[in-house]
């Protein structure tokens, strides 16, 4: 009886706390998020998740399709121009929110644990930023994602095996052999012998065109991984 009356009144307080001092959704950064969820009730309710996980030809394996050898690709969230997805990836990358890409990370953990599809990887690798930019933006946002979905399903994520050592200019606007180009010599494997013979999960923000998941795959599959699969926070919708 006791233990009951000490939880109704911790239940009590949390409700009057979160009425009082609402934490702000992390999607739309407008209404206060629903109590214990981290989006609001209108957000919640809106956010375009994917079937990826549950089916074996999406749109990330329809893009790197002949173009890369993975196992399984994947990716948590549709991206629309405008939409709130964009919203929380812009906080995350240039407001120094990274608990949108934790937050996203942990629901992404929970779908790979509930997926046939996938292949329990021996290490997570992110898709590597620019020191200058990592000096800007604090983190590199694929590494916050990695981690988060890392302690989920139980696996490292290691942000130093995948390296990133040319500045290449921004990929918006470009189209897939542009950005292909751009992206091409700028990366490099610090760390040969935790790909070979192992299973990666390579992990990144957005999916486009493929281009930049696809220049990291062709670095990774020169060190003989056992296999390579993608995981992204969101897909641009074609």
């Amino acid at each position: 009886m006791k233990s009951t009356a000490i939880k109704n009144i911790t239940s009590t307080w949390k409700d009057i706390l979160h009425t009082i001092f609402p934490n702000i959704c992390l999607a739309c950064q407008k209404l206060p998020k629903a109590r214990d969820a981290q989006f609001c009730v209108e957000c919640l309710h809106q956010m375009p998740y994917t079937d990826h996980f549950f089916i074996p030809v999406n749109e990330v394996v329809i893009h790197l399709k002949g173009r890369a050898k993975i196992h399984h690709g994947a990716a948590l969230l549709r991206f629309r121009e405008g939409g709130i997805v964009q919203q929380m990836l812009h906080q995350l990358k240039y407001r120094h929110k990274r608990e949108v890409g934790e937050v996203l990370g942990d629901i992404a953990g929970n779908r790979f644990l509930e997926s046939s599809l996938f292949i329990l990887p021996d290490v997570i690798i992110p898709v590597p930023i620019h020191a200058k930019k990592k000096l800007v933006r604090r983190y590199n946002q694929c590494t916050v994602f990695g981690e988060a979905l890392g302690k989920v399903i139980g696996v490292r994520c290691d942000e130093t095996i995948l390296v990133k050592h040319t500045q290449t200019a921004s990929q918006t606007g470009k189209s897939r052999s542009e950005r292909i180009q751009n992206v091409a010599n700028s990366f490099s494997i610090n760390k040969p012998q935790e790909i070979s013979g192992r299973h990666i999960l390579l992990v990144d923000d957005v999916v486009t065109t493929g281009a930049t998941l696809e220049a990291c795959c062709m670095i990774l599959e020169n060190h003989n991984p056992k296999s390579i699969s993608i995981l992204t926070m969101a897909a641009a919708e074609s």
